[in-house]
């Protein structure tokens, strides 16, 4: 009887109830896109920061990160390649080699960071393929007999004056204590914004950069590139579990570990972005409540008469918080709905910031939105419970009204 009731009473004063609909309608979309764009918007860097630079999960020599050098090293074998394989969450195993050096073009010399990369493995788990600007992209295709081949970041190419075709000599040193040393071809050289992060690295064929570091078959990193981002730190830990028994000396860490700095900024920027939200849950918090609290007072006689009629105060206050209810579910139905509308050009075509954003070593020109599931769910708790927690305060004042004095307001 009493939802039966609630649900007439909605629907008799039409009015009445769209501007009060309208209300929690217009705070609902105000909160779903502003967690579009927030949540949205420093997932999507993530993906691509994971996706460019460091893959989701990586396994080191377990004193790698702390004090990177040549030595520090691991073998790939084929018991871990196993776990690897075996795990269905990872899509992409990436191995690589790291390693400093001089780099020298004629008269021009700088330091660079020498990164041995598998290319065709390497191209399908990152993007690494689409940000050659000029030239071609290293091959597959090693031949130790045949000059190798280097890849140079844009900042690279412009100390050195680089130009696709020419001879670059690298001087590093051995794993043995040799001084290594040889001479290269630029087969390519990449775009102006693939350097945020790879401004002084020059690439070349996994096989090369051990022979040329004496190495052997060992490596210094294996990236392991998931579907979700979110499952990193799941997938870190079944590793830790599996790997334990087969070397002791690895050690596999998330993306948060291996980039803190990136991480600790996104972290801080996510605050700030919290304190919006939590002032925009304010203002729908209000607005809910200055209209149901108008809505309540408008209708002083309605509930003076019911009163005076033998209705109980809890049947008062429970007809007002199930109509408050109701509308409320109404509204977050069409406040989604609404949403799904309006984050969509946020999510295509984003918003251009005014002047590019560095975050964490990453620069970002623009934000996009996306259809995360916090921007709904959130909209939805926070205008259904506002609305009822605000209605139980006029609808406890409507209870206790005197009916006599209630019926003599028009």
């Amino acid at each position: 009887m009493l939802w039966k009731m609630a649900f007439r009473n909605i629907f008799r004063q039409k009015r009445r109830s769209l501007f009060t609909a309208l209300s929690m309608i217009i705070g609902f979309v105000m909160l779903s896109v502003t967690m579009a764009l927030s949540e949205g918007g420093y997932g999507n860097i993530i993906k691509m920061f994971t996706k460019d630079h460091t893959g989701h999960v990586q396994i080191h020599h377990k004193e790698y990160l702390e004090r990177p050098g040549l030595y520090r090293s691991l073998v790939y074998t084929k018991k871990i390649e196993k776990i690897i394989t075996e795990n269905r969450e990872i899509k992409h195993a990436v191995p690589r080699v790291f390693s400093g050096g001089l780099a020298f073009i004629d008269e021009k010399t700088t330091g660079a960071r020498i990164v041995g990369i598998q290319p065709a493995q390497e191209a399908k788990a990152t993007t690494i393929l689409n940000k050659v600007e000029k030239g071609e992209y290293l091959s597959d295709h090693w031949n130790p007999d045949k000059k190798a081949e280097v890849l140079l970041s844009h900042g690279m190419a412009s100390i050195l004056k680089a130009k696709v075709g020419s001879e670059l000599v690298l001087i590093s040193q051995g794993a043995d204590g040799s001084i290594a040393n040889d001479l290269f071809t630029v087969t390519g050289i990449f775009a102006k914004d693939f350097d945020t992060m790879d401004r002084m690295n020059i690439y070349m064929h996994i096989n090369k950069a051990q022979e040329f570091l004496v190495l052997n078959n060992k490596i210094h990193e294996i990236a392991l590139f998931l579907d979700d981002y979110l499952d990193s730190t799941k997938v870190a830990k079944q590793l830790k579990k599996n790997l334990a028994g087969v070397e002791s000396t690895l050690a596999v860490d998330t993306w948060m570990d291996v980039e803190q700095t990136f991480y600790r900024s996104m972290e801080a920027d996510k605050s700030g972005s919290w304190i919006m939200n939590l002032i925009i849950i304010l203002i729908v918090g209000i607005g809910v409540l200055n209209t149901v609290l108008m809505v309540i007072l408008e209708r002083t006689r309605e509930y003076g008469i019911l009163l005076a009629l033998g209705s109980r105060p809890y049947m008062l206050i429970g007809m007002i918080v199930v109509e408050t209810f109701i509308l409320s579910i109404i509204s977050s139905i069409i406040g989604a709905l609404l949403s799904l509308l309006a984050i969509w050009p946020l999510k295509v075509y984003g918003i251009t910031y005014p002047e590019p954003v560095s975050i964490g070593g990453i620069t970002i020109e623009s934000i996009n939105g996306a259809y995360v599931p916090i921007a709904f769910w959130m909209p939805i708790v926070v205008v259904i419970s506002t609305a009822v927690i605000v209605s139980l305060i006029p609808a406890f004042k409507a209870a206790h009204t005197d009916p006599v004095k209630a019926m003599r307001t028009f």
